[in-house]
């Protein structure tokens, strides 16, 4: 194993995903690449400045580690560099070590840098913090491009196996961590790794942080859309404004059929006429996406990553529920999370993005990885199928025709029912393993809401996707920040007696 120091200000210009063990993941794609058949506005991007809203800690540093490309083929001796960030500042000796493992982006040193949950456990722990990049993300690639050939060796499998032999490796050359407890965290896609990796390595990990973690594979996730017309429904005047929607997605549904160009001009569409079946499924996806991004994220504490506040359900619904008519409205509102911007739905184009195997390209930022692994280990598919939420126009085999037209193939049923066979889905057999989630975050419905013996759930119902992961805000919900001690609380119960 090498480690070697990577440079900082190289870092700092590099937009964030982080991963505390991912936090959502958080990749820089533009939303309408991503939306189609990856975790909806799961990896969505987040900037890396650090503003005067959260604490600055610094003391973190970005190095490179020597790991190998295939852990399950013992003759294939392949190795690529993998990043990984560190912060010892608040180690001392005898303390733990607390891992975030990469989920669907490139890894941020800033979350290292601030008061986010992991660095304010580590405060409380005496903890080391490591953060490890997923292959494939970021720059952490194994190969010198992303052709279907090289993603053979993208999965859930590899990553966590990855992140065992980092531990083992970083303990055995820095012997103050030798006999170090470690406790993995990890957030959306990265949640669920947190949690199979104490169940798949109980030998290395005494602990996990399970956020807003979907471990249950689905191909049709109906459910998404279904949390997406509740939570719609907690702003003020909240029945009307999910009625709205659906009325006006039927008055889209209708003008589809007699006025096509009428859409396009109002929705401000830029590269389709709306007449290819598969681009009528993609305009009506992305006018679900751009709601779903919202409710996912809602109220959610990005103070600290610069930039304006992002729009609320409070802000769709005040819109919705304004005067005028539902379809006026909506188009209002599109406008306005689009900010202005045209809206593409030209399924050719996306596909064709998507096909773009270049490290270069806009899918490397993470889309072509992330809807790979969806193809092979998780489909998350956010169809409109179910008659219980507002949208319409993207049923599931939109998703699935998706895997075959850019990889070439089509193995989703099998694939998700080996994932949920392997890692046990909703039956997850690990211990000491916290899951907590927010009602409003449509990724609830795949995680573990009631947990078993020698495990945790924490539910918070105002708040959405990975709200505890974020720093501490004085507007947060006195739940959330219940969860956080709670969560404290357990980790040094799982520091001072770890379970087998």
């Amino acid at each position: 194993i090498s480690f070697s120091h990577f440079s900082k200000s190289m870092m700092a210009s590099v937009a964030c995903v982080v991963l505390v063990m991912s936090l959502v993941a958080l990749t820089t794609v533009p939303v309408e690449a991503i939306r189609h058949v990856s975790g909806g506005a799961m990896n969505r991007g987040l900037t890396a400045q650090v503003v005067a809203s959260a604490k600055y800690i610094g003391g973190a540093q970005s190095l490179w580690h020597t790991q190998q490309i295939d852990h399950f083929d013992h003759q294939d001796t392949r190795t690529f560099q993998q990043q990984y960030q560190t912060n010892d500042q608040y180690f001392k000796t005898g303390g733990p070590l607390f891992l975030m493992l990469g989920g669907e982006g490139p890894a941020s040193v800033k979350w290292l840098e601030v008061d986010t949950a992991i660095m304010v456990y580590a405060q409380t722990h005496n903890a080391f913090v490591a953060q490890l990049e997923h292959r494939f993300y970021g720059k952490s690639q194994p190969f010198g491009d992303l052709s279907t050939d090289n993603l053979k060796y993208l999965s859930s499998q590899q990553a966590l196996a990855d992140a065992a032999y980092f531990i083992q490796q970083l303990k055995a050359n820095q012997t103050e961590l030798a006999n170090a407890t470690v406790i993995v965290f990890g957030g959306s896609y990265s949640g669920a790794l947190a949690g199979f990796m104490r169940t798949k390595y109980p030998h290395l990990v005494a602990g996990a942080v399970a956020t807003s973690s979907p471990v249950q594979a689905i191909v049709n996730f109906v459910q998404y859309h279904e949390v997406v017309a509740n939570s719609l429904q907690t702003a003020a005047k909240g029945n009307l404004c999910l009625e709205n929607v659906r009325v006006a997605t039927e008055n889209v549904t209708a003008l589809l059929k007699t006025n096509p160009p009428k859409l396009v001009k109002d929705f401000n569409v830029c590269d389709s006429a709306l007449s290819d079946p598969l681009d009528v499924a993609t305009f009506m996806d992305n006018l679900a996406g751009n709601i779903d991004g919202v409710v996912q994220y809602n109220k959610d504490n990005r103070d600290f990553e610069g930039g304006p506040a992002p729009p609320t359900i409070d802000d769709v619904c005040g819109i919705m529920t304004a005067t005028g008519t539902p379809y006026d409205n909506y188009v209002k509102l599109q406008s306005f999370l689009q900010d202005n911007t045209c809206l593409s739905s030209s399924y050719k184009s996306m596909i064709n993005d998507m096909k773009n195997v270049s490290l270069e390209s806009s899918a490397a930022g993470g889309s072509r990885q992330w809807v790979y692994q969806t193809c092979t280990e998780f489909a998350y598919f956010q169809s409109s199928d179910s008659p219980k939420q507002p949208f319409s126009g993207f049923d599931l085999e939109y998703s699935m025709v998706q895997c075959n037209d850019i990889y070439g193939f089509n193995v989703v049923n099998a694939s998700v029912a080996w994932t949920n066979q392997y890692y046990g889905g909703y039956d997850i057999s690990g211990t000491n393993i916290v899951y907590t989630n927010g009602l409003i975050d449509p990724w609830h419905v795949l995680s573990v809401l009631d947990a078993g013996p020698h495990c945790e759930s924490i539910i918070i119902p105002s708040t959405a996707h990975c709200a505890n992961m974020y720093p501490p805000s004085s507007k947060d919900p006195q739940l959330l920040t219940q969860a956080r001690n709670t969560i404290t609380n357990l980790i040094a119960t799982w520091i001072a007696n770890p379970l087998p």
